[in-house]
């Protein structure tokens, strides 16, 4: 089972910070920060994204495009296919034999962000809300036996956290969709 987290800060440059501090520390779950985004926005509320992810990796462009749906299709934030654009293109400059993306692939990772959160409305509603013109929101899929204790430790690094479960079921669903993926581009 996963912990689907946001860590939500009043200050556009914090949540950058605290990736970067969490990175530093030898925590078992610190890879998990491997596959985070941030994003901030500025005071006119326009969002940026900040991936974690190695685009050189064959998993990249999954990670773009969950968090690009997680970020349309869940807290409505215009433009998140930016993200997967993004991260297809320099996919496609590693390996120029790649096709172009298809709309299909991006319908499977907002349909499974539909079926992960179907029962977190609290997650949904209190992640928009926090989510403030000036602020920045870290967003980690943590993926350990003991979210309790992370929580904890995160705690130290500020007080907004909002998360949710993720089904074992919904893990598998997503190994699947990534599988699904290395090989039809490897």
């Amino acid at each position: 089972m996963s912990e689907l987290i946001a860590f939500v800060f009043r200050d556009q440059y914090r949540a950058p910070e605290v990736l970067n501090e969490l990175r530093r520390r030898e925590w078992p779950w610190v890879k998990d920060l491997d596959d985070a985004v941030v994003i901030t926005f500025n005071d006119e509320r326009k969002a940026r994204a900040q991936l974690t992810v190695d685009l050189w990796n064959g998993e990249a462009a999954f990670w773009a495009r969950l968090w690009g749906s997680l970020l349309n299709t869940t807290l409505f934030l215009p433009m998140a296919e930016v993200i997967v654009d993004a991260a297809d293109g320099i996919g496609a400059a590693k390996e120029r034999s790649h096709p172009p993306r298809q709309n299909s692939h991006a319908t499977l990772e907002a349909q499974w962000w539909r079926e992960s959160l179907e029962h977190s409305e609290n997650f949904k509603r209190d992640t928009a809300a926090l989510m403030n013109s000036n602020g920045s929101t870290l967003f980690i899929l943590l993926r350990t036996a003991d979210p309790t204790r992370v929580l904890q430790q995160l705690r130290n690094y500020g007080e907004m956290i909002v998360h949710t479960s993720i089904s074992t079921e919904q893990d598998d669903k997503m190994q699947a969709i990534l599988g699904a993926r290395q090989e039809k581009e490897g």
